[in-house]
């Protein structure tokens, strides 16, 4: 069991770095499953809430015991959860998104990574992906994000920092 977080504000290149290490770690034959933090989050407004660290307890707890994973699905569209994915525990298991890094999962971690980008290309980046009619919530989410930031401490417990190319 090795446990990568892959954390930093929203647009800095969360994803693109999991999916680098997920496919280098599949060449390498070991198992290896990827959770993106958008998938457990209860919408916008209490994505950053209680419920979210009590589902990373529960998927790590899984995880440690070599148990399935049960992987809550947000469906952003319905407003609401569907059914979870359930997925086998895998040798290695990355959490990527805002909020991997937290507290609850850094003694879990084995890697614990920060990545960032300045905050507008950020945006710029986040608005490209997802689309200009989500730019009110954005401004409202880095708000957030900066909060929980500071109050996990996130950046400074991570093991290595890194930069995103603009």
């Amino acid at each position: 069991m090795f446990l990568i977080t892959i954390d930093g504000p929203a647009g800095s290149g969360k994803t693109t770095l999991a999916e680098q290490i997920h496919d280098c770690i599949s060449k390498s034959g070991e198992s290896v499953a990827t959770i993106h933090m958008d998938d457990l989050y209860s919408g916008w407004d209490h994505a950053l809430s209680p419920a979210l660290t009590d589902s990373l307890k529960e998927i790590l707890k899984a995880y440690e015991a070599g148990r399935e994973l049960k992987i809550p699905q947000y469906d952003w569209v319905a407003r609401s959860f569907g059914d979870p994915l359930t997925i086998d525990s895998p040798d290695v298991l990355i959490l990527e998104g805002v909020a991997s890094g937290q507290k609850i999962t850094r003694d879990s971690a084995d890697i614990k990574l920060w990545i960032e980008a300045p905050r507008e290309i950020a945006f710029a980046r986040v608005l490209e992906r997802d689309g200009e009619n989500i730019r009110l919530q954005m401004q409202q989410w880095q708000i957030r994000e900066s909060v929980h930031f500071l109050e996990e401490g996130t950046k400074s417990a991570a093991d290595y920092q890194v930069k995103s190319a603009p």
